[in-house]
């Protein structure tokens, strides 16, 4: 056998969440060039629905805040598909504020999306994910699950949350053949996070990051369709970190 066979996705079936645009979208194209059959998840129609036509996906809408629209996705996907083999939980929020302005109703809301929508989506598919043989659970975690950001507070619990999550599952799920794994970006540049990392500076991340530059959402796809493929298969409970070394060099001292 090619061990690149390893990477391909032919024949599976994989949810991935939030996936209109940004890293989602860039992870949903990605498995579909790798053979995967690819719903794509977004709010707004108008966002989702040409990406699932440019990669011959299907196109369901939810917003993940909402129980209702989670439990509505789940039904629908399980009247179409007898397995899920991939699930992407990467829809999320973030809102930048100093704790000294804490907003508590900002609070629930990066709570609602960023952790309890995983863990009920979750929940809802197990018995598609069941089905599956060697089910891969994919979350969007970010290098703050574990490495504090200033004015991020909430962000920044709710990327540790779902890190637990993770390590949790794994246990509680690989005796059922279903492997859960983070995959954990760094700076990325999105259409939402342009501006932000333009008035932070370039430069500044160049100094920053060993690799000198700010990633582009493209390369998320490779550590993704790695964690999603039998390329992987004795991987479990582990945080892929894709920064560019960022969090080597988070205290900068001066040679």
């Amino acid at each position: 056998m090619n061990p690149l066979d390893l990477f391909r996705l032919d024949g599976r079936v994989a949810l991935v969440t939030g996936s209109g645009r940004g890293i989602g979208k860039a992870l949903a194209e990605g498995f579909a060039g790798a053979g995967a059959k690819v719903w794509v998840n977004a709010r707004d129609p108008a966002k989702g629905e040409p990406v699932a036509n440019a990669i011959g996906g299907r196109f369901i809408r939810a917003d993940l805040a909402s129980s209702k629209d989670i439990a509505a996705m789940v039904r629908q996907m399980e009247k179409e598909e007898t397995r899920l083999d991939i699930l992407v939980n990467n829809a999320a929020v973030e809102v930048i504020l100093p704790f000294e302005k804490t907003d508590l109703s900002k609070a629930d809301e990066i709570w609602r999306l960023n952790v309890r929508a995983a863990e009920e989506l979750t929940f809802l598919l197990l018995p598609l994910l069941k089905k599956s043989h060697g089910a891969s659970i994919i979350n969007i975690t970010s290098i703050h699950d574990v490495m504090p950001y200033p004015h991020n507070l909430d962000y920044n619990m709710s990327k540790a949350a779902l890190n637990m999550f993770t390590r949790t599952l794994a246990l509680e799920l690989g005796p059922k053949g279903i492997r859960v794994n983070n995959l954990a970006p760094g700076p990325v540049e999105t259409d939402l996070n342009r501006e932000v990392i333009d008035s932070i500076g370039r430069d500044k991340f160049g100094e920053w990051v060993p690799l000198g530059r700010v990633a582009t959402v493209g390369e998320m796809v490779g550590p993704a369709i790695f964690l999603a493929s039998e390329a992987s298969s004795y991987v479990n409970g582990a945080t892929l970190y894709a920064d560019g070394g960022y969090m080597l060099n988070l205290v900068r001292y001066r040679p």
